[in-house]
């Protein structure tokens, strides 16, 4: 039996932070230098992906944040996000475009912010120049859309003068999660693939590098083998349709963009004859909401929203490898 994981609104839980007090100015080191910041950010705007639910659990409601064309509503707000504005009673933000374009640099200088965060994102480092001239920046640690959700956090916080806070959120999602993973002890010491479905022959593979790799591996999950290593730096690469079968796993996590469309793909043989597939080893994600909580912008608040579910999933394909 294939695990299908199914969207599921939960209330958005936000971690109390205590008031931990930071002075000012505040240095943040990144890809492309170092950022300082000399106040207290009254105007933040984020850029990319998730960043904007960083802010938000740490207290600060941004003036703008991009649009999610993937997995949002007709406003560009995922559910999770929506739900942690609305909590604070105060305005929407401005919504600045696709968080996985260009910066519209533009409408982000018509904001006046105070800082600019951009830490899960494919900022350039032209673009952060550009960002720069209007407002201190900060960018992702290494290699663009590599940063892992507690990356994210943790600069966010030393942005906005919030360390200690950022701090506890990471420990409080962090326990969470191992909280969640305790219930379903096959998980540990399984190898597990994360790809999607390209298109054009082939499959997407995550490696190991990729943040929402990352989060299934802190689940106790290991990770396969890697098929191509000819590139470092990409957090992805790509597998034919006819290789799906000799993918070296215990478990496999599909995303895909519909039900219809996680239908037709495992109906083709190259993917029904998958032993991952045929055992049952096999969790399948096919909402674009739930795609972004926990194999997109995977944030503490969207973690609140699907983790439960995307771990029982995990759970039952790691007893389902099991069998002989």
């Amino acid at each position: 039996m294939i695990t299908r994981l199914l969207a599921l609104v939960l209330p958005v839980a936000f971690t109390a932070t205590a008031a931990f007090a930071q002075a000012f100015p505040v240095s943040v080191g990144h890809a492309y230098g170092t950022t300082t910041i000399e106040a207290a950010p009254q105007r933040v705007v984020t850029w990319g992906w998730g960043t904007q639910d960083a802010v938000l659990a740490l207290g600060v409601v941004p003036v703008g944040i991009p649009s999610m064309t993937y997995g949002g509503d007709g406003e560009g707000l995922l559910a999770w996000t929506r739900a942690a504005i609305e909590q604070t009673g105060q305005p929407m933000p401005e919504i600045l475009g696709d968080g996985a374009g260009a910066p519209n640099f533009e409408a982000i200088a018509a904001l006046d912010p105070d800082v600019i965060i951009a830490i899960y994102s494919g900022v350039s480092e032209e673009e952060y120049a550009r960002l720069s001239q209007i407002a201190p920046t900060v960018v992702f640690p290494e290699i663009r859309w590599t940063a892992s959700w507690q990356d994210v956090v943790r600069m966010t916080g030393e942005a906005l003068g919030k360390s200690g806070e950022a701090t506890q959120l990471i420990a409080d999602t962090e326990r969470f999660i191992a909280d969640e993973v305790a219930k379903y002890p096959a998980i540990a010491g399984k190898t597990v693939i994360n790809f999607v479905d390209s298109g054009e022959g082939s499959i997407s593979i995550r490696k190991a590098i990729d943040p929402r790799t990352k989060l299934l591996l802190s689940f106790g999950l290991l990770p396969a083998p890697e098929l191509d290593n000819s590139d470092s730096g990409a957090f992805n690469y790509l597998l034919s349709y006819e290789n799906l079968a000799s993918l070296d796993a215990d478990i496999l996590v599909a995303f895909m963009d519909s039900p219809e469309a996680a239908e037709a793909f495992f109906a083709q043989p190259y993917a029904a004859r998958a032993p991952q597939v045929e055992k049952g080893a096999l969790v399948l994600i096919d909402g674009a909401s739930t795609t972004m909580a926990v194999g997109g912008a995977v944030t503490p608040l969207s973690l609140r929203w699907a983790l439960p579910d995307l771990v029982a999933a995990v759970g039952a394909a790691a007893e389902a490898a099991e069998k002989p």
